[in-house]
C-alpha cells in the first residue's frame, strides 16, 4: 500500500505562502517546462492569443478536481495531475475531438506543500505531453487553509461534432470497455478515449456520444431523445473485474455499481439502426483490437415500466442513478 501524501504542510519553509503569487507564478511556468508556450501564445499576458483551423469546429469544456471530492491523500500529487487532465480530455474525446489549448486555474489555502504541488504539476505537464495539450494561462485565488481546487477551461477541435441530441428511437447503443468499481483505481488510473472518440466522429453510423463520468444510469438518459426508454441487455453489460470485487466489499449487485457508480470515463454511443452492425463493430475491432465495443441495448419508444427495461422481458431496470452533487434526500 503507498503511503498517504497529503497536500498541506505546517512547515512555513515548504508553504505556497513563503513564494507570494509572483514568484509562485514563475515556478509554476517553470514546472510546466516546454508545455506553456511563450505570450502571446502562452503564459505572461492578459489573454493567450490562438491560430485555429478554420475548416473545423471549435469546442470548449471545463472540469475541476477538489481535495477531498475528487483526490486524496490515497493518490499521489503526481496522479492528482494527471486525473486533472485526463477528466477534461474525456469530454473532448466524447465529442470526437483533438485537444488544443487550456487554461489552468489553482485555488488554495496558505499551507499548501510546495513539494505536493511541485509533484502535482509534473503529472499536469506528463498528460499534455502524452497528448499534445498546451496550458496557456490560467489564475491563481486563495483559500482558507487546508483547501485546493484545480481547474482546467480545455479548447479542442473537430470536424464533426458528437453530440449527445443526435440519437434517435431505433438506434443501437453501445458502450467501450468496461463498467463499474472506479473508486478501486479507475477514477484516477485510465486513458481517455480520444483516438476512439475521434476514429467514431468518422463513422457515418455514429449518431450521438457521451462519456461516462456520472454513471451509466444518470449518463444513458442525457442521451435518450425524448419520450423514449432503453431497452437493454443485462447479460451484455461490460463488468469489469472491480465491479465484481466492489460488490463482494459493498454486498450490492455487481451490475448495480455498474450502471450507477460513475468515473468510468468509457465511452456511449448511438449507432443508427440502418447500419450494418457487424460490419460497424468489425471495423472497431480492427482499430481498436486491445479495447472493446459492446451492444447493450437499443432505443425504443416509452415504455410504460420505465426508463431503462430489460430487452425482452420489459422487467423495469431499477438503477437510474449515478454521481450526482447536491444530490436531495427529501
Amino acid at each position: 500500500m503507498k503511503p498517504e501524501q497529503h497536500p498541506f504542510t505546517d512547515d512555513p519553509a515548504r508553504q505556497i505562502a513563503r513564494l507570494g503569487e509572483c514568484v509562485l507564478l514563475e515556478q509554476i511556468h517553470n514546472w510546466l517546462g516546454s508545455i506553456t508556450p511563450p505570450a502571446p501564445a502562452g503564459m505572461g499576458d492578459d489573454c493567450a492569443l490562438l491560430e485555429f483551423d478554420s475548416a473545423q469546429k471549435t469546442c470548449i469544456t471545463t472540469d475541476a478536481i477538489t481535495y477531498g471530492q475528487h483526490i486524496d491523500s490515497s493518490l499521489t500529487p503526481f496522479e492528482a495531475g494527471v486525473k486533472l487532465i485526463h477528466r477534461n480530455l474525456s469530454d473532448l474525446a466524447a465529442m470526437g475531438a483533438s485537444p488544443h489549448s487550456a487554461v489552468l486555474t489553482l485555488l488554495s489555502g496558505p499551507d499548501l506543500d510546495l513539494q505536493w504541488l511541485e509533484a502535482f504539476f509534473n503529472g499536469v505537464r506528463s498528460a499534455c505531453e502524452t497528448h499534445a495539450l498546451k496550458i496557456v494561462g490560467g489564475d491563481l485565488s486563495t483559500l482558507e487553509a487546508g483547501h485546493f481546487s484545480a481547474s482546467l477551461a480545455l479548447l479542442g477541435q473537430c470536424e464533426r461534432p458528437l453530440l449527445r441530441q443526435s440519437a434517435s428511437v431505433g438506434d443501437w447503443l453501445y458502450v467501450s470497455g468496461t463498467l463499474g468499481g472506479s473508486i478501486l483505481g479507475k477514477h484516477y488510473s485510465f486513458n481517455p478515449r480520444l483516438a476512439e472518440g475521434q476514429w467514431l466522429s468518422r463513422q457515418s453510423e455514429c449518431r450521438a456520444m457521451i462519456d461516462l463520468t456520472d454513471g451509466l444510469g444518470k449518463d444513458l438518459q442525457a442521451l435518450l431523445p425524448q419520450d423514449s426508454s432503453a431497452a437493454m441487455d443485462l447479460t451484455c453489460i461490460p463488468l469489469a473485474p472491480a465491479a465484481q470485487e466492489y460488490a463482494a466489499q459493498t454486498g450490492k449487485p455487481a451490475l448495480q455499481h455498474a450502471f450507477s457508480d460513475g468515473e468510468d470515463y468509457e465511452l456511449l454511443l448511438a449507432v443508427s439502426s440502418d447500419s450494418d452492425c457487424e460490419a460497424f463493430e468489425a471495423r472497431w475491432q480492427s482499430a481498436f483490437p486491445k479495447l472493446s465495443l459492446t451492444r447493450i441495448g437499443q432505443i425504443v419508444p416509452k415504455h410504460p415500466a420505465g426508463i431503462f427495461v430489460e430487452a425482452g422481458s420489459g422487467a423495469s431496470i431499477p438503477w437510474t442513478d449515478g454521481y450526482q452533487h447536491w444530490k436531495y434526500h427529501g
